[in-house]
């Protein structure tokens, strides 16, 4: 669940409970009369109490708690910086592993998998581990949208697979002819 749909959750709930209060104060309110009057804010009061901390949420989702700074984001916030530095060191199984780990931590994140993808065709030359990849998130990911990005990058990472082949072949032929 993610902090947007908690604070409606939230919102929703305590809006049950602040019902009776919300009649009371109108009840309060009614006769006019000086001495129950006085007291109709109160119930108010409570109903604020009630719903400030979920209408806090809801306004500062969107960013990132700066009115509410003790929410903390429920999401897993998965580094790539480990896996981005095994690749610039040309350590390609380690940064492959380490992105794989991240798959079992957060198996809804579409960065994953695009990232070992591009990491098995670009520079390992190794479609098969893109295809399993690609099949593997084909599995885990349930949104339709993310979905359809893995497949089109998929289909992309394998048209330039199949470019850098043969554009290899076309060198290793031209150097034999020399």
């Amino acid at each position: 669940m993610n902090d947007t749909e908690f604070a409606l959750r939230l919102l929703f709930k305590r809006f049950l409970i602040s019902i009776p209060f919300l009649l009371l104060s109108l009840r309060l309110f009614i006769p006019l009369s000086f001495s129950k009057a006085f007291f109709a804010p109160l119930p108010l009061v409570i109903i604020a109490f009630l719903l400030w901390e979920p209408l806090a949420l809801l306004v500062s989702n969107p960013v990132r708690s700066i009115f509410n700074p003790q929410s903390h984001s429920r999401e897993i916030r998965l580094n790539f910086s480990i896996p981005e530095a095994r690749i610039m060191q040309g350590k390609y199984e380690e940064a492959l592993d380490l992105m794989q780990i991240m798959i079992c931590r957060d198996p809804q994140r579409l960065e994953i998998y695009l990232r070992i993808m591009n990491l098995a065709v670009n520079r390992m030359e190794q479609p098969e581990i893109a295809k399993d990849t690609f099949h593997t998130g084909i599995k885990n990911l349930k949104d339709l949208r993310k979905r359809k990005i893995l497949a089109d990058e998929y289909r992309r990472l394998m048209t330039l697979f199949k470019e850098i082949m043969l554009t290899n072949r076309m060198n290793e032929e031209e150097s034999h002819d020399r």
